[in-house]
């Protein structure tokens, strides 16, 4: 599949997709190395892409553990949503799940785990979502990771 978007050609790794057409929830469970009591950045990516050829954009839930952290919303195949959240595990495992919710098959692009300086974002509780990301002054379009 080749498509250009508006930010260009699709990163490699949204390319392919998993998807779980059974089962209500699906989960990935995480082991970051360091285990418990570290920061950690979980990046979701989706790029639904019309891979099965249903031509129906799929809406879907996603969790942290037992507890609703977004929901994924297309405006059209192309469209590339990410989900960004960090989080301070209380246990030794991450679990990241994707739910159905009656509007088609969740399905998952790219799934990334990567440990943070535990000095950067402070909170008081809990885990901390992206609302948005903006680039201001920079001369340049493109995507820094």
């Amino acid at each position: 599949m080749e498509h250009s978007s508006r930010f260009g050609t699709p990163d490699q790794q949204l390319m392919t997709v998993r998807s779980f057409p059974e089962g209500t929830k699906n989960c990935y469970t995480l082991q970051p190395q360091q285990g418990k009591d570290n920061k950690y950045l979980i990046r979701t990516s989706f790029m639904y892409g019309n891979y099965d050829s249903k031509n129906q954009l799929p809406e879907f839930k996603l969790y942290l553990g037992v507890n609703e952290w977004d929901t994924v919303k297309f405006n059209n195949s192309y469209d590339i949503v990410r989900k960004e959240i960090v989080h301070v595990p209380r246990t030794g495992h991450i679990d990241v799940c994707l739910v159905n919710t009656g509007s088609g098959s969740p399905f998952i692009s790219a799934l990334e785990l990567r440990q943070l300086n535990n000095s950067i974002y402070t909170t008081q509780s809990g885990s901390l979502i992206l609302f948005k990301r903006l680039d201001i002054g920079s001369t340049r379009s493109q995507t820094v990771r």
